[in-house]
């Protein structure tokens, strides 16, 4: 991903200790991910990378949000996400798992695009809804959801449906 060489994280010429790196990522960002859930959003990605021997330790906090369709009344939102997680990249051979990567002592340089972007579509919620007590749902669209606004020659035809399927005898 040459176009995401901006998150590439230096490994070797780092001196043992706290190293903190900083990235705002956009729609371009997620244009690079195939399928991606998010197209459109800005966020804040802070790395504080803990440098050791034969080991790095990373902490990614990630604020931001993602314009998305509220699943309840479809206005165009911007949903707010936070999320903090841990990873481990151990300078040996292993087999890859949740919290730790394995590199090669040889690699000099990471790429944390990746990590970013999955951190960022993990902490997304299941269903996108807002506060819809005020501000920016769709209030009319909300009564109708709600049924506040069913007119009498819905309610009368629903009740004739309903006492149709009633005279029905399955055997």
């Amino acid at each position: 991903m040459e176009a995401l060489k901006e998150f590439t994280v230096p490994l070797t010429g780092l001196k043992p200790g706290n190293h903190s790196f900083n990235y705002v990522v956009g729609a371009m960002f997620f244009s690079h991910f195939e399928n991606s859930p998010i197209q459109d959003g800005s966020f804040e990605v802070m790395i504080i990378l803990d440098r050791r021997s034969n080991h790095a330790y990373l902490e990614f906090e990630i604020k931001g949000s993602y314009k998305c369709y509220c699943d309840r009344c479809l206005v165009v939102i911007d949903l707010p996400i936070e999320s903090k997680s841990q990873l481990i990249l151990k300078f040996e051979e292993g087999e890859d798992s949740d919290e730790i990567i394995y590199l090669d002592a040889k690699v000099f340089e990471w790429n944390a695009a990746k990590i970013i972007f999955e951190l960022i579509c993990l902490a997304k919620p299941l269903t996108n809804v807002y506060d819809c007590k005020g501000k920016p749902c769709d209030q009319v669209m909300l009564k109708k959801l709600n049924g506040l606004e069913v007119g009498e020659k819905t309610a009368d035809k629903l009740s004739s449906i309903w006492e149709n399927l009633k005279n029905i005898k399955l055997n």
